[in-house]
């Protein structure tokens, strides 16, 4: 019998309206929103055919906006997600919500379901900022939505919030992380805007139509943010994410720490036994799949030794740290020596025999951090 416990995701493919920036599977014709509920369920029950209950340790629904799914939708989705696995006790169960596309009834329907921690597209509290990121909502839809979900007895609450954005001043980021902060939720994750290819955004940016914000103030944003949180209280616990009593998402925790997850819905990426999966980005072909019994799997990866490597390093420093014994145990490379004779800027590091971690500083440089540490075990291994 396994003590193994996995993440969930659930991937929503509905939306009022697409951000220009959002790089995220979405549509904006609610009408098969029946259909995607039957059909998710199904491909729960097809993934999970003839295999003993995994326990779920988190369940995520992202999207996509979840919250614009009715409570008859959640009922077979949720239904399925029961019949195949078993829940932890100490489950984290988060769901995405969208400040003004949310009501009472909709929140006190999801604690009955057993979800216990919610997040926010809140992005700014800006209006011309809003406007520019083409969100839904208003400032005052922010407050009315974080005092429903406080009313109907959620005790964790993320917001998400964007900076780095055109014309946005680091007056304007100050306004928005100080609003943030009294807003007393119990998570804030910040993250720099980027311009994915094919979103509206960076073709606007092509095109000349925006520019993007300069490097050195991307950078005074982050430190901004990281001085501002960490004095309100917040824990600084990966590159864009910061908690308060201790309230680290653990769901994210389990990607950083490569954990395995199962995922479902179009266009989801899971990681079981070293393999990666992912769905079909399109809903008509996720449905004729699983119309004809057959899940909506695209394709799929093996990661072999160096891949996993790689992760393991990049992942790790974006979080808690890379321990040194553990890689050693995994992977059969000491890398303490050659780490110890690297030039990195101890006021960016905190480093000694066992661990190498990084501080705020040491995060916004994660990806060169990475490269060098790659570059050693490369020529320790030639």
């Amino acid at each position: 019998m396994t003590n193994k416990e996995y993440g969930l995701y659930i991937h929503f493919p509905y939306c009022i309206h697409k951000c220009s920036y959002c790089d995220f599977y979405s549509i904006e014709n609610l009408n098969s929103r029946n259909q995607f509920a039957e059909m998710l369920a199904k491909e729960i029950d097809l993934k999970l055919y003839g295999q003993d209950k995994p326990t779920i340790k988190s369940i995520f629904f992202g999207g996509g906006t979840p919250s614009l799914m009715k409570p008859h939708h959640y009922e077979k989705m949720v239904n399925a997600i029961k019949r195949n696995f078993n829940i932890s006790e100490n489950v984290e169960w988060t769901i995405e919500c969208n400040p003004g596309a949310i009501d009472i009834k909709n929140l006190e329907y999801y604690k009955q379901l057993g979800a216990n921690r919610l997040s926010f597209g809140v992005q700014s509290f800006n209006s011309d900022e809003l406007k520019f990121l083409e969100r839904i909502h208003n400032i005052e839809d922010i407050y009315i939505s974080i005092d429903k979900a406080r009313d109907c007895g959620f005790q964790n609450i993320n917001i998400d919030l964007m900076f780095a954005l055109p014309n946005q001043t680091i007056d304007t980021w100050a306004n928005t992380l100080q609003k943030a902060i009294e807003l007393n939720t119990e998570h804030i994750s910040c993250y720099s805007l980027i311009y994915e290819e094919g979103t509206p955004l960076n073709k606007q940016y092509l095109e000349g139509k925006v520019r993007k914000t300069e490097e050195d103030t991307d950078y005074q944003m982050y430190s901004l943010a990281d001085q501002m949180l960490t004095s309100a209280g917040f824990k600084h616990y990966e590159v864009s994410n910061y908690a308060k009593n201790s309230l680290e998402c653990k769901h994210n925790l389990n990607y950083w720490q490569q954990g395995e997850y199962y995922a479902f819905g179009p266009s989801a990426h899971g990681y079981l036994s070293n393999q990666r999966y992912w769905n079909y980005r399109n809903n008509h072909k996720y449905f004729n799949l699983l119309e004809n019994n057959k899940l909506p799997i695209e394709d799929s990866e093996i990661l072999g030794i160096e891949e996993l490597m790689l992760e393991r390093i990049y992942l790790s420093l974006r979080a808690s740290g890379l321990d040194f014994v553990q890689f050693q145990k995994d992977f059969g490379i000491n890398i303490y020596n050659n780490i110890d004779n690297l030039y990195i800027d101890d006021k960016i590091i905190k480093f000694d025999a066992n661990k190498l971690q990084l501080n705020s500083d040491g995060y916004f440089t994660s990806d060169y951090i990475t490269l060098k540490i790659i570059e050693s075990i490369d020529k320790q291994i030639k």
